[in-house]
């Protein structure tokens, strides 16, 4: 042992000098077994690589014999990511143990933060224990009176967890636990739950587990509709399996209370299955009994079974699976609108394709599972298709288009009376040949096209005579009868029949164009492309009404007539980038060969696009009957997706059908406030479909949404009359973990 001189003397600063020369070539622990150092901004570093930690403080003292440091004063421990800051952490250079108290705080590799007076913790193990804590893992907020660390774990009890950023006290909700458990980025366990809002508690739980990458627990949807009555839409959706391919298979069980239509049940299932694709099956029933049944509707128990599947078998091939079956042709549009919107009618369909640069090929089949729908049904449909192909270098280009169909058409067996269903072998192959040409400035592209179609079976039609008596009792009881004559159309099987069509034409256009440059440098084009196309199509041996009508292949007839067209173009380049403000093609059909009752100038159609900004789009097409001299189709749509409001407009005319105009608008109000407005107007009866809207209040963590629409009533095309239907509904949502859909009745 060294005998250290008394202090104060000169002898006992000369040693403490020596011994801190000794700590610098690694001789200190022959030295002394505790050495201070009162230097300011004490900097030191421990270990070596990943190892590696470095301290900055005020203070410093080291005891050499057990690794242990003292430091004091504003310190700061970094070991990689991970930063320790404390009025007076201890630390061992070995172990990488760490005791800090006072103001402490941990910011760990994931960007958690560790706040509170004391904490215990191990920066090479990433573990550690603290009490009283205030502690932050993105984006969630946690109060409590003790926790722990052990890597990527974190355990705490008598917990407040919240993702609001306010001050405590004043969250817009918590959840207080008994003891919680979180894996950032995986899940959240909590025993003892107590959700609060403005912090009033609604609900216990005594375990819940929350996925934070999924929106796994309850959802609600509470409303009132006219049709419904009061209502609560209810789910409950957890996992099922999940693996570390990230494989997965979801649950969503749905319990739907309704005052007017009774309870609803249903279930889904959602599945991710990477390598052999991603779909999903839903089933949803309920008992109507509680009101009249819509007019068609006999048995009160009604429902509805979903089944869609997705298959990328490869780059090249890919199944797809759609089966839908429902108890009456009314439940979609009762209880499933927004999908009976997309698809009014149940299309159940098995589909394979395989896909190359030049060729294409695959099978379908198409069935009709419910016997109230008129459905063409294809059992099955094998198809190869050949894209254009430049034949040896001559500069003759050739396409395919080949099928084999076995069809029938199904009616609507309610239909009295009911006509008889029939079927046919179908092969269908078309053959296409093209010569592009430059003339000059002139393209020129002739064609010739040859389509044969074998059919097992055609129809012989005819019109009889046909005699009918009608018998009446007259005022005083006495029967007369009247006799008179109709003519009915007959029909029969003819047999097999092969069917020609031959095609010839081509195309000529051209392309001229001027540019002028902007003041700000914009180099401005207008491209004009006029163009004619010519066809030709004989009238074919066999006639439309001698075959039976499945699609338009079978409706193929005599076509003679030029397409005469001007397309326009405007566009700018500025600097690299370029960009087309419009499109605009006007074109008609000239009959060579009119009917009596047509004009040679057949039709008047317009396709065009305006992008005159990058926050517009206006697309507006229409076609226009000379011969009727009217407006047969129109399609109106513009988009707006400023920094300020999103807003749709869109009107839809087809002649002596409708001539509907919908709208919708969301406009953030400001960052708390949104407002979303939608109509639909009928001009053709001056009806309004349906208005509607949302209002939305959005806090830093959580946002409500209350819906407001109204139905008017209507009468169906069966007679019955429907009433006004007035709906009121409300959600909400935590605003850093969004459901799949903001609506429940979305999700069944």
């Amino acid at each position: 042992m060294i005998a250290v001189p008394p202090p104060g003397s000169t002898m006992r600063k000369k040693f403490q000098l020596a011994a801190a020369l000794c700590l610098a070539v690694g001789l200190a622990p022959f030295v002394t077994p505790v050495l201070a150092d009162d230097a300011r901004h004490v900097v030191r570093q421990f270990g070596e690589g990943f190892d590696q930690v470095s301290v900055m403080a005020d203070n410093a003292r080291y005891d050499l014999d057990s690794s242990w440091a003292v430091f004091s004063g504003n310190v700061i421990v970094r070991s990689g990511e991970q930063e320790l800051r404390a009025d007076r952490i201890r630390f061992n250079s070995s172990t990488y143990a760490a005791q800090a108290y006072g103001r402490v705080t941990l910011v760990g590799l994931d960007g958690s933060v560790w706040s509170g007076d004391a904490l215990n913790v191990n920066l090479k193990e990433k573990a550690g224990s603290a009490a009283d804590i205030s502690a932050y893992y993105k984006p969630f907020r946690i109060e409590a009176g003790r926790g722990s660390v052990e890597m990527d774990t974190y355990i705490a009890e008598d917990v407040i967890l919240t993702t609001c950023t306010n001050a405590p006290g004043h969250f817009h909700y918590h959840i207080s636990a008994k003891r919680l458990r979180l894996r950032p980025d995986r899940d959240l366990t909590a025993h003892g739950a107590v959700p609060s809002v403005f912090g009033v508690p609604f609900f216990y739980w005594p375990y819940v587990w929350k996925d934070l990458n999924r929106h796994y627990g309850f959802r609600f949807e509470p409303g009132y509709r006219s049709r419904w009555g009061i209502y609560l839409l209810s789910s409950y959706k957890a996992r099922i399996y999940r693996d570390e391919a990230d494989r997965w298979i979801d649950s969503r069980t749905s319990l739907d209370l309704r005052s007017k239509r009774g309870y609803a049940l249903g279930e889904r299932v959602n599945w991710y299955m990477q390598d052999y694709g991603t779909g999903w099956l839903s089933l949803y029933w309920l008992d109507d009994s509680k009101r009249p049944l819509p007019l068609g509707v006999e048995d009160p128990e009604r429902y509805r079974i979903r089944l869609n599947h997705a298959w990328n078998i490869s780059e090249r091939d890919r199944i797809l699976l759609q089966g839908l079956y429902v108890s009456d042709d009314q439940f979609m549009r009762d209880f499933f609108e927004s999908e009976h919107v997309q698809m009014n009618q149940p299309d159940n369909y098995l589909s394979y394709t395989h896909t190359r640069r030049d060729f294409a090929a695959g099978a379908i089949a198409r069935l009709r599972l419910n016997d109230f729908y008129e459905q063409t049904e294809r059992l099955p449909e094998v198809w190869a298709n050949l894209n254009q192909l430049e034949i040896l270098e001559t500069g003759i280009y050739y396409e395919s288009r080949n099928a084999l169909s076995f069809l029938r058409k199904q009616f609507d067996e309610r239909r009295d009376p009911l006509p008889e269903s029939y079927d046919a072998l179908r092969a269908d192959t078309l053959h296409r040949l093209s010569l592009p040409l430059k003339v000059g400035f002139v393209n020129l592209v002739p064609r010739a096209a040859y389509r044969g179609t074998y059919y097992s079976e055609s129809v012989r039609r005819w019109d009889e005579e046909e005699t009918y008596t009608v018998a009446q009792t007259n005022e005083l009881g006495k029967v007369t009868s009247t006799t008179g004559t109709r003519t009915v159309g007959r029909s029969e099987d003819a047999g097999a029949t092969f069917r020609n069509i031959f095609e010839i034409g081509a195309e000529v256009s051209f392309k001229a164009y001027g540019m002028w440059d902007g003041s700000d440098g914009t180099i401005w084009r207008h491209v004009i492309e006029p163009y004619a196309n010519y066809t030709y199509v004989p009238e074919p041996d066999v006639l439309p009404e001698e075959l039976y009508q499945f699609d338009a292949v079978d409706a193929l007839d005599f076509e003679h007539y030029v397409r005469l067209g001007l397309r326009n173009r405007w566009q700018y380049k500025k600097g690299d980038r370029a960009h087309e403000v419009a499109m605009v093609d006007i074109y008609g059909d000239l009959l060579i060969e009119p009917e009596d009752d047509e004009d040679a100038l057949d039709r008047i159609c317009l396709d065009s696009e305006f992008r005159p900004v990058s926050w517009m789009r206006l697309d507006v097409d229409a076609e226009y009957s000379v011969t009727n001299s009217e407006l047969d189709l129109a399609a109106t749509r513009l988009l707006l997706w400023h920094e300020r409001f999103t807003t749709a407009l869109e009107y839809r005319y087809r002649a002596d059908r409708s001539s509907l105009l919908s709208g919708n608008i969301t406009w953030p109000i400001s960052p708390e406030w949104s407002v979303n407005l939608y109509g639909r107007y009928e001009f053709k009866n001056s009806q309004v479909e349906e208005v509607g809207g949302y209002l939305q209040r959005s806090y830093d963590c959580i946002a409500f949404r209350l819906y407001g629409s109204m139905i008017p009533g209507y009468n169906r095309a069966d007679g019955s009359a429907e009433k006004d239907d007035y709906r009121v509904s409300f959600t909400a949502w935590l605003t850093h973990f969004p459901p799949d859909r903001i609506r429940e009745s979305d999700w069944r």
